[in-house]
């Protein structure tokens, strides 16, 4: 049974069904004034406009130099800053379970197993993400196809942009047995496919000799197709399909350049790799660092800690990577992961495009997402201040044209909020309540409460006293 109790269910089933019902009509014509437009693919522009129409970009320049359409509904975000919404390049968020107990399922897809009503997809929401490449875990070895979506919809294929992305890969020790073993498994699995692709093409070769012999009806057909269980396999070896593999450290770098001889590989990297930047870097791509860019390492002769940033390794060797988020705590939040680069003294501009460009090139949709331009799908958020302040919020995000989720409207803030309100009110005592309420009145423009004639005990009021004259006194 679910963990949750049932108030939480509850709540969890109204917040998505309110997020999914936020938008109505997508707008045909929308304009996005700003005081700041980061396009991120060219020079910042003060007080522009975004102009988007049918869902995509058709000019991005300043407000004086662009003639917003009379029918176009115009969002004003002075004071504000405009940018395209972050794309995570891997992630196994929203995802019912990571399907790690069968490692080598290479016929399964994420599409089965993704979750529209997941609070993560609402975090993504809240925290700028447009889109998000959802794979398999890490605890794999042949997992299965990712899938690119939009954190937004009521069903998978209302949320997919891109679907088999490529198959999950991992050289991580999830089968037990240490990393030879997990090596031996990943060779022994790859093998197995070449063999059966081999034995496949040996069958349909004697037909087809067969047949020009006249051993065979010239009119009869090689029905037989490729066993589905391994299709993506196959896929995988014939490099008509990417292989995503994750590397957890240094160690699995050597066997990782031998894969990518013989494989179309992304890879994705794990923290310590600060050993084999120099392997990393004879890769001669792009690569994809998990959530943990930071990381401690004991020197055993001085018994110091050492910090490692595995961004900034990279940056000093010239090799470009993909940022991505995690599924909780600080490295969840796109601020902590920008953060975290520019203090370790990498380049404002190359953190941002490490969590936009990139990845979106990495996905093979640099021309659709990840910046701003003519063109491109009209994905932005709208921040409260600079993207990488502490105090900066994402105010409002729009994903192809429509506005998805507004920080006012967002029913969870509302409720925790409130929440948070009312214990302060009942902390603060009687008196603290009844002044909060009576400026609630005047804003309301409510008349404040009479007060009440003093009562006597038993209940009655007390009886109006008279003068010498008989006048009463009061």
């Amino acid at each position: 049974m679910n963990s949750m109790s049932l108030p939480a269910s509850l709540l969890r089933c109204a917040v998505a069904a309110a997020l999914a019902a936020l938008p109505a009509v997508a707008q045909d014509l929308l304009a996005v004034k700003a005081s700041r437009i980061v396009p991120v693919s060219g020079p910042v522009v003060d007080d522009g406009v975004v102009l988007i129409q049918n869902g995509r970009i058709t000019k991005v320049g300043k407000q004086s130099e662009v003639e917003i359409p009379w029918a176009a509904k115009v969002i004003d975000a002075t004071g504000k800053t405009v940018m395209p919404t972050w794309v995570v390049a891997h992630s196994q968020g929203g995802v019912r379970n990571f399907n790690e107990n069968m490692q080598n399922v290479p016929w399964l897809t994420v599409a089965d197993a993704i979750d529209p009503a997941a609070v993560y997809f609402e975090d993504c929401l809240r925290n700028g993400v447009g889109a998000v490449h959802v794979m398999p875990g890490n605890q794999t070895l042949l997992a299965g196809q990712g899938m690119v979506v939009r954190p937004f919809g009521r069903t998978v294929e209302d949320m997919t942009i891109a679907a088999n992305t490529g198959m999950k890969m991992s050289l991580a020790s999830g089968g037990g047995g240490g990393r030879l073993q997990q090596i031996r498994r990943l060779r022994r699995a790859i093998t197995d496919v070449r063999e059966y692709l081999a034995d496949f093409d040996r069958r349909k070769g004697e037909f087809e000799k067969e047949q020009a012999a006249g051993a065979i009806p010239a009119d009869k057909k090689w029905t037989e197709e490729i066993d589905r269980t391994k299709k993506g396999a196959v896929d995988l070896v014939q490099k008509k399909a990417k292989g995503w593999l994750y590397v957890p450290s240094f160690a699995e770098m050597d066997e990782a350049l031998r894969l990518a001889q013989d494989l179309d590989l992304q890879i994705v990297l794990g923290s310590n790799i600060d050993e084999a930047v120099g392997l990393v870097k004879k890769l001669g791509k792009p690569v994809v660092l998990d959530d943990a860019i930071e990381y401690f390492e004991t020197d055993e002769e001085t018994q110091k800690e050492k910090r490692f940033c595995t961004a900034k390794l990279l940056a000093d060797a010239g090799v470009p990577f993909a940022l991505t988020l995690g599924l909780g705590g600080p490295t969840s939040y796109p601020w902590w992961q920008l953060g975290a680069c520019v203090r370790n003294g990498i380049a404002r501009d190359k953190a941002i495009e490490a969590l936009t460009m990139v990845p979106a090139q990495l996905l093979g949709l640099g021309d659709q997402i990840g910046s701003l331009g003519e063109g491109k799908l009209g994905n932005l958020q709208i921040l409260t201040g600079d993207p990488l302040q502490a105090t900066t919020w994402v105010e409002t995000v729009v994903l192809e044209g429509q506005v998805v989720y507004e920080r006012s409207k967002d029913p969870r803030l509302q409720y925790l909020f409130e929440a948070e309100k009312a214990k302060a009110s009942k902390a603060a005592g009687p008196e603290r309540k009844e002044t909060e309420k009576k400026e609630s009145d005047k804003k309301d423009g409510a008349e404040p409460a009479k007060a009440e004639p003093a009562k006597a005990e038993g209940g009655k009021q007390d009886a109006p006293k008279s003068g010498g004259d008989g006048r009463e006194v009061r």
